[in-house]
């Protein structure tokens, strides 16, 4: 009897364990750990019920068996043992997860076979008392093993539930170990069974549940420990959280460039960060604890004050916009803000953000003026094509003008026609050189050319590079074509060009050392090739398209502007030249090529008046070809003085017409050629001399008045053909045609 009421009361300890355990895990959430121990106690609860069940149904379980048992009692009390042994197993595994966070290796699955096959061993033995003998042989280990699990924790792990769990691990493992004394005595020496020896089989349900309260509480204690420390783990992240929140937030709001200000219902300044210091101009310790209206006197704090009204009687949270101006350093400085209003328990707080408009505004300004320019450029541009039409149409009479009063004033006028003769040639020049002011304007900077000595320019340049040449160990190679002509062109200019060519090389050179910068000058074609070559790492793939592009640079900040080979493009196109990027073919290393033309057209000018009229040999043959018949006209009587045979065509279809080879027509030793006329174009006859007789390409000149429009420049110095520019002088037209024919004698 008393061990039934025994076993009856370790039912209901556990089961009051049990439901202890499952309101923990509610409150407290559920551990890998503690799962299993919750399994462990519900293994001992089956075990105990099937005890209950063994005394109930078979009461002759009590007595001493022998070795052969019924089939049913064999199985019951083999499922007693399973759950014995079970509970044990899921003890030690929970133990095992606690201290190393991870599920043993060798897993239940793998254990329930042996368990099972060990119970049914036990069950098979006989009695009680045998039973319990064989079931301290795992028991006591397992109980010795969890309290050497949990008394091995570092000792920062060490707790009072982790202590008081090892001490009664340890108790439960000295109780097993007593069981299995006393019980073995009584079965095998039953002699030496006294009223001590007895004492532990006969009240052992009593003495289990007395230790499974302890070791349920070390349990209980070691859940909320660990419920505890997540908890604070939890808070600490939280805080930690909060704290970079407000580090974030604190970052951005000093970081910003506006200005950010909290002033509070008395219009104290509670918040003042670098933006506003900095537009402001005081520290903050000048700001935070003083009024705002310090700040801004006078109207501006009125402005604003005015402003906030409005937005205290308008929905918490909601937030105005709008412009004030505020005095700054002798002066005043836009401002927009963006005010809300907060409510913090009974008062209110107004939260500022105020910006510098002054780089806006400037910007804007910039922009206006950027645009006007733009408009400007288009006017002038319009302007340009306007006064280039106008030029063209000009000049044609001017022309004939021009050359016809000079041969009748050549020709020994009288003194009744050597007055007004002169007086028409004079205004005549007057009127040409109001067209070429009005062409300079648009062209800008193309008129002030003037022959230049292109070797001596060079040799300027590269002096100006020794310095530095020097101190970065760069050879520099130069090489001068002998012979070259005077270049006509703006001399600073061409040695800006040459100097950003020169620059940029250097730079190229000095990643590779030892460096090397070659300079070469010679004729190319019509005109003069300036080659800059370095030994660098060469243009990048992605970097050749963009070169001469405004303001790229590969360079680093503050080393370049992103300019230089952009405007060298400028000034060589102006020109009428090309400037090109490329990699060189062989080994490392980049060559920017420039070529200009001679400019034959200005040439010719300067040197028919410093040197005079030029001799032309007479018995030639001339074709003009010009839709103007004045300007035919005029040339035609000036060559026909000179004992020439000229001919005239009227428009480029009549000239092509005229050109198109055929055995019986005589040569031609001069060609001068109109640009602009109806039909067939001066342009459209040069293309089809050079396809169809390209040995009158050399005899050809272009008379033009339309020399300032961008296409005619270009095609001009693409064909390098020589140009007279109407109106021209006879000496003009003398020196180039002294220059280009060939007459043959008549």
């Amino acid at each position: 009897m008393i061990a039934l009421i025994g076993v009856w009361t370790q039912l209901a300890g556990i089961s009051l364990l049990l439901l202890l355990f499952y309101l923990l895990v509610r409150h407290a959430g559920a551990r890998p750990y503690f799962a299993r121990w919750m399994l462990a106690w519900l293994a001992l609860l089956t075990a105990v019920l099937l005890v209950i069940a063994r005394y109930l149904v078979t009461p002759a379980m009590l007595r001493p068996m022998g070795l052969l048992l019924p089939p049913a009692i064999v199985a019951t009390h083999t499922l007693y043992q399973f759950a014995k042994l079970l509970y044990l197993g899921l003890l030690l595994q929970g133990s095992w997860q606690f201290v190393y966070g991870e599920v043993p290796r060798v897993r239940m699955v793998v254990l329930l076979p042996f368990l099972g096959v060990l119970a049914l061993a036990t069950a098979v033995v006989g009695g009680l008392d045998r039973a319990m003998a064989l079931q301290s042989l795992a028991a006591v280990p397992a109980y010795t093993a969890c309290a050497l699990l949990f008394s091995g924790l570092p000792a920062g792990r060490r707790t009072m539930g982790t202590r008081f769990t090892a001490a009664a691990f340890g108790l439960l493992g000295l109780l097993w170990l007593g069981y299995g004394i006393s019980f073995a005595i009584a079965v095998w020496w039953p002699a030496m069974v006294n009223p001590w020896i007895g004492l532990l089989p006969q009240f052992n349900s009593y003495f289990d549940t007395g230790a499974s309260v302890l070791l349920a509480y070390g349990m209980v204690v070691i859940l909320l420990e660990d419920a505890r420390r997540e908890a604070e783990a939890a808070r600490a992240e939280r805080l930690r959280a909060v704290a970079e929140s407000e580090a974030r937030l604190k970052a951005v709001i000093e970081t910003a460039t506006d200005a950010i200000i909290a002033v509070d219902g008395d219009g104290q300044v509670m918040l003042f960060n670098a933006g506003a210091a900095r537009i402001f101009g005081v520290r903050r310790t000048q700001a935070v604890g003083h009024s705002l209206a310090e700040l801004l006197p006078g109207p501006a704090f009125e402005a604003l004050e005015q402003r906030l009204r409005g937005v205290r009687r308008s929905t918490p949270g909601r937030q105005a916009m709008f412009e004030i101006s505020a005095p700054h350093a002798g002066g005043e400085i836009p401002l927009e803000v963006a005010a809300s209003t907060l409510r913090l328990g009974n008062g209110l707080i107004d939260i500022l953000i105020l910006r510098d408009l002054s780089d806006r505004r400037r910007a804007e300004q910039e922009r206006q003026q950027l645009q006007e320019r733009l408009a400007q450029s288009a006017r002038m541009e319009a302007l340009g094509r306007l006064v280039s039409g106008v030029a063209h149409e000009l000049n044609n009479p001017l022309a004939a003008i021009l050359t016809f009063s000079e041969q009748m004033l050549a020709e020994q006028p009288t003194a009744d026609t050597d007055g007004p003769l002169s007086a028409i040639l004079a205004q005549a020049r007057r009127a040409r050189v109001i067209v070429r002011d009005l062409l300079s304007f648009v062209r800008r900077r193309e008129e002030r050319r003037e022959p230049a000595d292109l070797p001596a320019l060079v040799e300027r340049t590269v002096r100006a590079f020794q310095a530095d040449l020097e101190r970065k160990g760069i050879r520099l190679v130069v090489t001068i074509e002998p012979g070259l002509p005077s270049l006509t062109c703006d001399p600073p200019g061409i040695e800006q060009v040459i100097t950003n060519l020169l620059d940029n090389a250097i730079r190229a050179a000095t990643a590779t050392p030892p460096g090397e910068v070659r300079l070469a000058v010679r004729r190319q074609a019509s005109g003069v090739a300036v080659v800059v070559e370095d030994n660098g790492p060469g243009i990048p793939a992605e970097v050749r398209a963009r070169v001469f592009e405004p303001f790229f640079t590969t360079r680093g900040i503050g080393e370049g502007t992103g300019l230089g080979l952009s405007v060298s493009l400028g000034i060589v196109q102006q020109h009428g030249g090309t400037l090109t990027a490329e990699n060189l073919p062989v080994g490392t290393g980049a060559r920017f090529t420039a070529w200009l033309p001679f400019g034959l057209a200005q040439s010719i000018a300067a040197a028919s008046r410093s040197q005079g009229p030029a001799s032309l040999a007479q018995g030639g043959r001339v074709l003009i070809i010009d839709d103007e018949a004045a300007v035919r006209s005029s040339i035609r009587r000036f060559f026909e003085r000179q004992r020439w045979v000229v001919e005239e065509a009227g428009d480029g279809a009549a000239a092509l017409a005229r050109l198109a080879p055929d055995p019986g027509t005589p040569a031609l030793d001069l060609i001068i050629c109109d640009l602009r006329m109806p039909g067939v174009s001066g342009v459209e006859v040069f293309r089809w001399i050079s396809a169809s007789r390209p040995d009158l390409l050399g005899r050809l000149v272009f008379a033009s008045g339309d020399t300032a429009s961008p296409e005619t420049a270009a095609f001009l110095a693409s064909a390098g053909c020589p140009v007279l520019e109407k109106p021209f002088e006879l000496s003009e037209l003398a020196a180039v045609a002294a220059r280009v024919s060939r007459p043959t004698p008549s």
